[in-house]
């Protein structure tokens, strides 16, 4: 074999390796968008549930009052979260969902069998505010009959965190 040869020779192999090492990388960027593709969809889906639990409790711990005949504006309450005794997910009225940087972690969600059966933890926390109809985004200085709530969700797995938001009125 002449020097020409095994210089052609030597020219294939090592285009043949990069193109092994380009498909190698672009199908492991694939896996991975995939990846956290089907985690996003995992994280949307708890902040779903979060909020839909949250939705279905009383706009105000006024409003269980059953010996009250009228709420009025000045009722409802001043400082939103969770009553002294209450804990997640025994909450009892919208606004105790108002964590104050808290962080509850959801580990129901996803079992990953090649981890030996670990659940995958999913963290949330969220912040409840008084909103106006007005400017429904920026938190009310003042008790109003509408509240919104801002959801965060997260896991290590996940490359972005999930935000999303609800509003319950009372009318």
């Amino acid at each position: 074999m002449s020097t020409g040869q095994m210089m052609l020779a030597l020219g294939a192999v090592i285009l043949l390796s990069f193109l092994i090492l380009r498909f190698n990388g672009t199908t492991f960027t694939a896996q991975e968008m995939t990846m956290d593709s089907k985690m996003g969809i995992l994280a949307i889906s708890v902040a779903n549930s979060y909020i839909d639990v949250a939705k279905k409790k009383a706009f105000d711990e006024v409003v269980m009052d059953i010996t009250k005949p009228t709420i009025l504006l000045s009722d409802l309450s001043s400082t939103l979260g969770k009553e002294a005794g209450e804990v997640y997910p025994d909450f009892d009225d919208f606004d105790d969902y108002n964590l104050n940087g808290a962080v509850i972690v959801d580990t129901t969600t996803l079992i990953n069998p090649s981890k030996s059966a670990s659940p995958t933890p999913f963290y949330i926390t969220s912040t409840v505010y008084y909103i106006t109809n007005a400017n429904p985004n920026t938190p009310a200085m003042v008790k109003t009959w509408n509240k919104r709530m801002d959801v965060k969700v997260w896991c290590d797995g996940l490359v972005d965190t999930i935000r999303m938001s609800t509003v319950s009125s009372m009318w």
